[in-house]
């Protein structure tokens, strides 16, 4: 078995915030493949480690966790932006909790003036083949402008919907680089949008938080068209006492990091079930799980009877949390 890779073995401090809570790794020639961008930044905060470590939260303090992984982002590398002509794009509905308006609001002249930012609505659908998803597009608002885009991405494993996004950006405007930002993303999906880069001369500089993802083939949920994202994965790349405590935490399992993270926000007694659905698919230990952290609070009976009614197997599993 090839022994782990681990961030600090690729990658080199670049920067620090002013009160240490946030720092960014440079990773260049990563395996010297031509597939990958020679030049991946990754992000470790306290939030970004919160997030990838909180499968249990939901709702509005999952939301908090993605608006800081954004600040840390304008933190880092806001004097490296400055002066380019910027604009943001949102691609809804996944991205707009990671929207850097909130965090380049700090700074001149976003304190004053609003980041130029275009939104655009995609729709991902499984192929017939079920192996690859389809982009469905529907309207943009805004304008394709600026020599530097920004295009923050709360979650990334294909790479789908921003390759597409690129693919017809380019077509009305070609900048000169863009910025793919990430709380939770796959190397996979970096290589996909990279493609679109190399073949219309833009640079593109990815911007991970916390960890580079292996994404896997196949989710840990039957029935689902959701691939996971796991720091246990072999091929995934963090820092050694990230790993460490992600072992802990999911107990040695390849548990997903997120989820769901459209209905973790918008659904989060549903994010809730699924996450115990997928605790007891890994035979993760339910004496081992600290309750108390959970946004819902699964133990009540009301909780009991919606989980009963999803799988009665479920109650079964996890019948010590409502005795």
């Amino acid at each position: 078995m090839a022994e782990r890779t681990f961030l600090e073995n690729v990658g080199n401090p670049y920067s620090i915030n002013a009160i240490g809570s946030a720092k960014a790794w440079e990773v260049r020639h990563f395996r010297n493949d031509p597939t990958i961008p020679p030049l991946i930044y990754v992000i470790e905060s306290n939030a970004g480690q919160q997030f990838l470590l909180g499968r249990e939260t939901s709702g509005r303090p999952k939301f908090n966790m993605i608006r800081y992984i954004a600040k840390s982002f304008a933190e880092l590398f806001f004097e490296q932006l400055s002066g380019k002509k910027l604009s943001q794009y949102i691609i809804l509905r996944g991205a707009y909790p990671f929207d850097l308006q909130y965090a380049f609001g700090y700074a001149p002249p976003y304190d004053c003036l609003l980041l130029p930012t275009g939104f655009i609505k995609l729709q991902r659908v499984l192929n017939q083949e079920g192996t690859d998803w389809d982009i469905h597009a529907q309207n943009f608002i805004g304008e394709y402008q600026g020599d530097t885009w920004l295009i923050p991405d709360t979650a990334i494993a294909s790479g789908s919907t921003i390759a597409y996004f690129l693919r017809n950006g380019f077509a009305h405007h070609r900048p000169k680089q863009v910025y793919v930002i990430t709380a939770c993303g796959s190397l996979e999906g970096i290589q996909r949008i990279y493609q679109e880069c190399l073949k219309k001369n833009v640079e593109l500089i990815p911007v991970f938080s916390q960890c580079i993802f292996q994404v896997s083939k196949v989710g840990n949920l039957p029935g689902l068209p959701l691939t996971d994202l796991s720091v246990i994965s072999p091929g995934s790349i963090t820092t050694k006492v990230l790993y460490e405590k992600a072992v802990r935490r999911y107990q040695g399992t390849r548990m997903c990091c997120v989820g769901d993270i459209g209905e973790s926000l918008e659904d989060p007694v549903q994010y809730s079930i699924h996450t115990l659905w997928e605790m007891q698919l890994l035979g993760m230990d339910p004496k081992k799980e600290n309750w108390n952290a959970w946004t819902v609070d699964v133990r009540g009976k009301e909780m009991k009877k919606k989980v009963n009614d999803f799988n009665p197997a479920l109650t079964d599993y996890f019948n010590n949390l409502w005795r």
